[in-house]
């Protein structure tokens, strides 16, 4: 697996925010993935890596949990990334702020050619106290561009954004010039 495989899953994180754009944890790219699971199974021939039963991947701030993950790697190195489970979280620090994206999904699955990740079931992604909700989340880590839908459940999607915090009223009133009340 490609170290940038797991640092793209970052940028999804980062990316799905709707108040300013944000980075992942850049030094998250240069850090070792370290993957935990019950059982692993890798075939060199096809390509395909898996790793079943309480998988944990590590890479720097990144931290995913799935039940199952599946790598696939074709000859030309372009790699798919599918994580399934009863639920698949994901959390990782953004880049230069004590701020954390945190999502939750049924499924997640990114494609580095395509650049698309998708949040598939139950979907949420996290940035501080912002939420978007929907039964599918899908962004693009070089665009920057998401989408959120219902899927065919024909639902409805929900964003949570809070208000961005105001200049000092106070300052605000010394730079009005003197004169009459009006």
């Amino acid at each position: 697996m490609k170290r940038t495989s797991l640092a793209l899953l970052g940028l999804l994180a980062a990316g799905l925010t709707l108040t300013q754009p944000a980075r992942a944890e850049k030094a998250d790219r240069d850090k070792p993935i370290e993957i935990t699971a019950d059982r692993g199974n890798l075939d060199q021939q096809k390509g395909v890596t898996v790793w079943e039963g309480n998988v944990v991947v590590i890479q720097g701030t990144l931290k995913l949990n799935s039940d199952r993950a599946v790598v696939t790697q074709d000859k030309q190195g372009n790699q798919t990334l599918q994580a399934t489970g009863r639920i698949v979280t994901f959390r990782q620090k953004l880049d230069n702020k004590n701020e954390w994206v945190e999502g939750q999904s049924s499924q997640l699955d990114y494609n580095t050619v395509t650049h698309l990740a998708v949040l598939t079931g139950n979907a949420r992604v996290k940035r501080g106290n912002d939420l978007v909700i929907g039964n599918i989340i899908t962004y693009n880590t070089e665009t920057e561009l998401y989408d959120v839908s219902s899927g065919p459940s024909q639902g409805r999607v929900t964003a949570i954004i809070q208000p961005k915090p105001k200049a000092d009223a106070s300052a605000g009133n010394a730079a009005k010039p003197a004169g009459k009340p009006q």
